[in-house]
């Protein structure tokens, strides 16, 4: 039988109330607190008991102070002499213990207890709660600003998605936390000016329920990165977030055990965060890096050759469509490449194209996306955001003496809904937008299509 045991606690910093009642209930079922930690609270066994406790809060007190202040060591003396024994103390928040039946309070003035618990908040509490909640703003901006470039790639990346969800539950579990206290706050004021204090509302199911929601939505993130390498530089990621705070502590408490001063201390510390930080993000950078031109470079048949003093590489992906399925061509050095494949809830996006190399670049070439629309109300939506970005990529004098618009051609001879041609003025390009049931087709060739090669692009991109 195991005589200590660690348990996550579920409270907000400020709960007062409902820490001690925990802790009365297990002394009670014969456990007593032996220490606080921010990886959980770590009980001892003992007998049963009716044990009271008291939370209390002491705004001066740091997490880079070496020892107790005088001023501490003094408020200890005085609970001990009344009975209450110091049994945790974790930075501003301190835990006192009574085994008499009926101890004298140590707080008997709620106004100056308010006041030390506001403190102590505004030290602890809202400072992270603020960081995060501007964290989760910034990340979110960053995505819109994804979204505002590339709507439908966003829409079509379930990592992006999953994101998005997780900096949204942040959010609100900052938000909320942050009105909660100050609704409480607000109310306990009036009520230690008529000489009580109000109890503090615990909100420990809704701590689980950001936890886990925020967790799971932080795995399925990981999870959908869309290769091995990629979700393990993400679990590297946060193993290197986790590590950093961890070593963060561990040289706070091997400068208080030498007696540094709070603010060198302070100082040392995140100096070494700092620096450690710009080295996680550069590593996690190199390696994402390092991934992605990997999984390039060494993807399958890729053969390199060098033109004008650069390496390119030849891709033999298979690709659903291919040149030699719609003309005839003596020339065997063509690339096939996949660029991108996402899926999401929503929407999947295929792209992928097909060239000579550079020291052929007469051969002809074929480009396409192919957009599935799993969700009906977003169809004509994804048509149009495809339409008025259907001459990316091409370069052309900016004189305002053509129009760039796309018009409508003839659905017929691509078995479609709706069929869409760019023009430059009267000036026809070989680029098309094709509309399925559920698929959208963009096809950049270099030539006209013929009725039969319209056949066989639709068999071949449309399931």
């Amino acid at each position: 039988m195991k005589d200590t045991k660690r348990k996550l606690m579920p409270f907000t910093f400020y709960d007062r109330s409902g820490i001690e009642r925990l802790l009365e209930e297990e002394a009670a079922k014969g456990w007593l607190l032996e220490k606080t930690s921010a990886s959980g609270w770590i009980y001892r066994r003992i007998e049963p008991a009716k044990i009271h406790f008291a939370v209390v809060y002491f705004p001066s007190a740091t997490a880079f102070d070496p020892a107790p202040s005088d001023a501490q060591l003094r408020f200890q003396d005085f609970c001990e002499h009344t009975g209450w024994e110091l049994i945790s103390s974790n930075i501003q928040l301190q835990i006192y213990c009574n085994r008499n039946e009926n101890p004298i309070p140590i707080e008997t003035d709620p106004v100056i207890e308010l006041e030390n618990i506001h403190a102590s908040v505004k030290k602890t509490f809202l400072p992270t709660y603020v960081l995060d909640l501007f964290l989760g703003f910034m990340q979110l901006g960053l995505t819109f600003q994804r979204f505002s470039r590339d709507p439908v790639g966003t829409l079509a990346n379930t990592a992006e998605l999953l994101s998005v969800l997780f900096w949204i539950l942040l959010i609100f579990s900052c938000a909320a936390q942050i009105f909660l206290y100050y609704r409480w706050h607000h109310k306990a004021k009036i009520a230690a000016q008529d000489g009580h204090f109000l109890e503090t509302r615990s909100t420990d199911r809704f701590q689980i329920f950001m936890l886990a929601s925020s967790t799971l939505a932080l795995i399925f993130m990981l999870l959908s990165f869309g290769g091995g390498s990629m979700i393990l530089i993400g679990l590297l990621m946060v193993a290197s977030i986790i590590a950093c705070g961890y070593l963060m502590t561990k040289v706070s408490n091997f400068f208080k055990k030498r007696n540094v001063n709070a603010k060198t201390n302070r100082l040392i510390t995140y100096g070494m965060a700092i620096l450690i930080s710009l080295v996680i993000c550069g590593l996690v950078l190199w390696l994402m890096v390092s991934a992605r031109l990997s999984s390039r470079d060494r993807r399958e048949e890729a053969i390199p050759y060098e033109h004008d003093n650069w390496t390119f590489y030849v891709y033999q992906d298979d690709i659903p469509l291919q040149i030699e399925d719609l003309i005839e061509t003596t020339y065997t050095g063509y690339s096939r490449e996949i660029i991108s494949e996402t899926s999401s809830p929503l929407l999947s996006r295929y792209e992928a194209r097909q060239r000579p190399r550079h020291d052929a670049l007469s051969e002809p070439e074929i480009h396409y996306h192919i957009v599935e629309v799993k969700v009906a109300s977003l169809y004509d939506w994804v048509v149009d955001l495809m339409k008025a970005e259907l001459s990316h990529g091409i370069y052309y004098p900016e004189d305002g003496s053509y129009e760039e618009i796309h018009r409508n051609i003839d659905p017929a001879p691509w078995n479609a809904k709706q069929a869409y041609q760019l023009y430059f003025g009267d000036e026809a390009k070989n680029r098309y937008l094709i509309c399925y049931e559920e698929y959208i087709v963009e096809i950049d060739l270099e030539w006209e299509p013929t009725k039969e090669q319209m056949t066989i692009i639709t068999e071949k991109l449309v399931k």
